[in-house]
């Protein structure tokens, strides 16, 4: 993980009037509201005897501990202790702090630096990342997560792998072609923007796509009148909560338009991605970034780029990267 970025934790609409139980960044955390509706983030453990928060409950304004009844409340500052009576004088060590937490595009975002929550974030904070193009109130989007058991970093790889689709996909979208060409690749800060065609071979005109990534791991994909944002999570190292916003450009109409993308995102969602993708993505080795060696090709250009990024992104945070081979050589690569 990237330290210092935000990271996209769940919907927000997954936060009711219960605690959530998320396991997020390798850790177990619990995601509630406060009495004013900002979401709050902290670790899944009562700092009493260790049960897990998660279990407990809501109760005026402050999340309940199961075991004791010990009341936390948005600071993470211990409110009540049920056995030691109304006027006991609470231990400053008995809290539970909560981690940054942001609330932006339908999501809850939490920012990652490696002592959190103990230790303040550097300040300012970035921006949450986004796609401008990708407005919050369109009428017509459509969202979903799902658990992959893959790696977050490649996780993210498999969103620019463009031409592995007339192999997995075939049977599904028949007569794609194989041929990556035109495909430039142009990096920007911390963005990558993408486009291409997959043509048949001998054709000039193709399958267009464009993959765009904002780090540390939001990711948009457009073919052919679809639009949709993959918002990645690590869940721990072999496991990534996917988040994906999905939208199609051809009905407008917000009823009919939101029922078309939602038809749209399941198809994809539950037989395109869940089972085409994850069976190779999941079958790939080695299962963790930067442990291997790879030869990739010109149609790799956008991976390869990811890989420069996010070792950059690495090494300016104070993160030792390691370099295994030519893992991020691209072979007769054209980028812009």
């Amino acid at each position: 993980m990237i330290p210092n970025q935000w990271y996209p934790v769940c919907i927000d609409r997954e936060l009711g009037r219960r605690p959530l139980a998320l396991r997020r960044m390798g850790r177990n955390l619990v995601a509630w509201r406060a009495p004013d509706g900002i979401p709050v983030v902290m670790d899944d453990r009562c700092p009493h005897r260790g049960t897990a928060l998660s279990g407990g409950r809501i109760r005026d304004g402050q999340l309940e501990c199961p075991w004791h009844g010990f009341r936390y409340d948005a600071s993470g500052v211990c409110r009540r202790i049920p056995c030691e009576g109304p006027d006991a004088k609470i231990p400053r060590g008995l809290a539970a702090p909560p981690y940054i937490v942001e609330e932006r595009h339908g999501l809850v975002w939490l920012f990652w630096h490696p002592e959190a929550p103990k230790v303040e974030a550097p300040i300012p904070l970035p921006p949450v990342p986004w796609f401008e193009e990708f407005q919050d109130d369109d009428p017509t989007d459509a969202r979903a997560a799902i658990d992959w058991p893959v790696n977050h970093v490649r996780s993210v790889e498999a969103n620019f792998d463009v031409h592995h689709f007339p192999f997995v996909h075939g049977s599904v979208v028949p007569g794609l072609g194989h041929r990556v060409d035109p495909y430039e690749v142009r990096v920007e800060g911390t963005s990558i923007r993408t486009h291409g065609s997959l043509r048949r071979e001998g054709k000039q005109k193709g399958f267009d796509f464009r993959v765009d990534f904002e780090a540390p791991t939001l990711v948009l994909l457009e073919f052919s009148g679809i639009v949709f944002v993959v918002a990645d999570c690590p869940i721990d190292e072999y496991n990534t909560r996917r988040i994906v916003a999905y939208r199609q450009t051809w009905v407008r109409l917000p009823w009919i338009g939101r029922a078309l993308s939602w038809i749209m995102m399941m198809a994809d969602w539950k037989l395109l991605q869940n089972r085409q993708d994850l069976r190779v993505a999941a079958a790939q080795r080695p299962r963790l970034p930067d442990t291997g060696v790879e030869h990739l090709v010109h149609a790799d250009a956008g991976t390869a780029a990811y890989r420069k990024l996010r070792h950059r992104l690495l090494r300016e945070a104070g993160v030792e990267v390691a370099h295994p081979g030519d893992s991020t050589a691209v072979r007769g690569a054209r980028s812009a």
